[in-house]
């Protein structure tokens, strides 16, 4: 059978204009040399501050929209202005008002709990790029104080680059995935926003299942599931665990993460349209 096997590199604080590449060829180069079909998970966080994709909150100009959606949603009307900068705003979610319990009860520390709640009492959904992303990225968390970092300009593109200085320097024939974490549902959960040298989807829908009846299923999202996977060494906090080696995984080579903004806003539509004549069937 074959083994699948995560291991993290702590590659140490990464600072604006380091060379990512060369932290994670020498890291690696001392604790788990890289091989050829290894997968490199790497936090979008470590690559925007590489990038110096970072923004002052006092240096940025805000509108009266701004205040507007600041006062509903109870963000900070600096983020908003950056937010709709950076994409754009489908709609919102009541973080606070649907998940604040069930968060103080998995909370480790219930008052930096309150403090999160209070600094993120809403997220906006957003299309970045065609790619759905919550507050397009935008992020307070581990960011120089007064700082908010933003996603990597070009996901995908930094994710090649990445690649391809990894493989310049070791000689290994790899793929890079990059990671960010998203709300999904009551907690979050790591998914990729860039990948290169790596099919990120798995088509398999219409297979037959076990019993040679075609399966639903089966559209398998291979990039998220690495994220997903490696985000249990990645960690949200103070983990300084920025990078994840995936071995063993047979993929397909491939490049970008496909876009779903165009498809999210459809289903949104499609939805609306479907749900109501359900409800009218029932009232009717």
């Amino acid at each position: 059978m074959a083994e699948l096997t995560f291991r993290g590199l702590d590659v140490g604080l990464v600072e604006p204009e380091d060379d990512l590449v060369a932290r994670i060829a020498e890291t690696a180069a001392d604790e788990y040399p890289l091989r050829d079909g290894d997968v490199v998970v790497i936090t979008s966080k470590v690559v925007s501050m590489a990038e110096d994709r970072l923004v002052a909150a006092d240096d940025v100009t805000v509108t009266d929209r701004d205040e507007r959606v600041g006062d509903v949603t109870g963000l900070d009307p600096r983020e908003v202005a950056v937010i709709y900068e950076e994409s754009d705003v489908l709609g919102a979610i009541p973080v606070a008002d649907i998940g604040k319990e069930l968060i103080l009860e998995h909370a480790a520390d219930r008052e930096a709990a309150m403090d999160a709640i209070e600094r993120m009492p809403s997220a906006l959904v957003t299309d970045r790029d065609g790619r759905l992303c919550t507050n397009a990225g935008v992020d307070w968390s581990n960011s120089p104080e007064g700082m908010m970092t933003l996603l990597p300009e070009n996901p995908d593109g930094s994710a090649r680059r990445i690649r391809e200085g990894l493989e310049e320097r070791t000689g290994a024939d790899l793929a890079v995935v990059l990671a960010d974490s998203e709300i999904t549902g009551a907690g979050t959960m790591d998914l990729a926003v860039g990948c290169s040298g790596i099919e990120a989807i798995d088509s398999n829908f219409g297979r037959t299942d076990v019993y040679g009846e075609p399966k639903i299923g089966g559209i398998d999202l291979i990039a998220d599931e690495l994220t997903a996977g490696s985000a249990l060494l990645l960690g949200q906090a103070d983990e300084r665990t920025p990078v994840v080696v995936v071995r063993g995984l047979d993929y397909e080579d491939g490049e970008g993460v496909p876009n779903s903004g165009g498809l999210i806003r459809r289903g949104l539509r499609k939805t609306i349209q479907l749900t109501t004549r359900l409800k009218a069937r029932e009232w009717f």
